[in-house]
């Protein structure tokens, strides 16, 4: 899958953005906290997911988004102020519902 697209079948937490030391990106490059938008579609025909969207250090948690209801068909999108220092950070989305069908893309 190309790097920035998800698509999150089932529930639990997946890393959007690691940290600089976790991994390096498509083109090699260390890292990518700038983020310029983030959408987060739910593609199922007929259940709800339950997101939380946030920043982890390995130790501490803020969250973005908390706890945010989206529907079956509705997409979200966020595009201010998502930049964030990855050297030491990772954006993460963590998903709860029954068969999600969650569709991602971090420009």
């Amino acid at each position: 899958m190309e790097y920035g697209l998800y698509i999150i079948e089932t529930a639990g937490t997946t890393t959007l953005v690691p940290t600089k030391s976790q991994t390096t990106d498509y083109e090699g490059k260390n890292g990518r906290g700038s983020v310029e938008s983030i959408s987060i579609c739910n593609g199922s025909a007929s259940n709800a997911a339950t997101v939380r969207l946030f920043l982890d250090d390995g130790t501490n948690e803020t969250s973005i988004i908390e706890s945010l209801v989206i529907p079956a068909g509705v997409t979200l999108l966020l595009s201010e102020s998502l930049s964030f220092n990855n050297s030491i950070l990772s954006m993460q989305l963590a998903v709860a519902g029954t068969s999600p069908n969650i569709n991602v893309i971090v420009k």
